[in-house]
């Protein structure tokens, strides 16, 4: 009896995991791909929290969420909030312009490739959503020199990324880009500032959307 329930067991879970690795239209969130948005949303501090949920909303909702594969340009982008006060330390710099391209979209994983000036960044990020509404996720490990005077500093962080958006013929309608910081070091000793875990930076396309390109 006990040789039946475990391969009734087996079968079950087979067809479980079969089930949300199918490649095919219907896409299907993975397993545990929920952990990587609690720990972006987790460091955020209870003080500054409320703030953010009002621009990016609480935890995200749905299991199939749209087909968001394609090329766009966040232009202009534009800064909307953050929990440093005082934010941006040189309010008259320009944001630059961001070229977003998804790509390889299935069971609620997608690639993503973020252009910015210099800065390239390609990842695999975690999509949410229904109907045409979806949030993205991923956090990445990044390293980057920092030139000061008479020095050039190494800085490590660790950051999640969170994007929300509603897909359209034209591109992406009310884009907001959150970027949290999870953790950061560097060896200026001091000298460059100092971003606490929790630290967050919301940005939006200012013309409320992201065209195709």
């Amino acid at each position: 009896m006990k040789k039946r329930i475990f391969w009734f067991s087996c079968i079950v879970l087979a067809v479980v995991f079969a089930s949300c690795t199918k490649n095919d239209e219907t896409t299907i969130v993975p397993v545990g791909s929920e952990s990587y948005i609690e720990e972006i949303l987790q460091v955020i501090p209870d003080s500054t929290k409320q703030a953010f949920d009002l621009v990016l909303g609480t935890f995200p909702q749905g299991a199939i969420p749209p087909k968001i594969e394609g090329a766009f340009v966040v232009s202009p982008k534009q800064r909307v909030a953050s929990s440093i006060e005082n934010w941006p330390l040189n309010p008259a710099d320009p944001e630059v312009d961001v070229y977003m391209d998804f790509y390889d979209q299935h069971n609620g994983v997608v690639t993503v490739k973020l252009t910015e000036v210099q800065e390239q960044v390609t990842d695999t990020a975690f999509v949410m959503g229904t109907g045409n509404d979806f949030t993205l996720y991923f956090i990445e490990n990044k390293g980057y020199e920092v030139e000061a005077t008479n020095a050039t500093y190494h800085v490590s962080m660790k950051r999640g990324v969170v994007m929300k958006g509603r897909v359209t013929d034209d591109g992406i309608r009310d884009l907001y880009m959150a970027v949290v910081i999870l953790a950061v070091e560097d060896d200026s000793n001091g000298v460059l500032p100092e971003y606490e875990p929790g630290t967050y930076f919301i940005y939006k396309d200012g013309d409320g959307m992201a065209s195709r390109r």
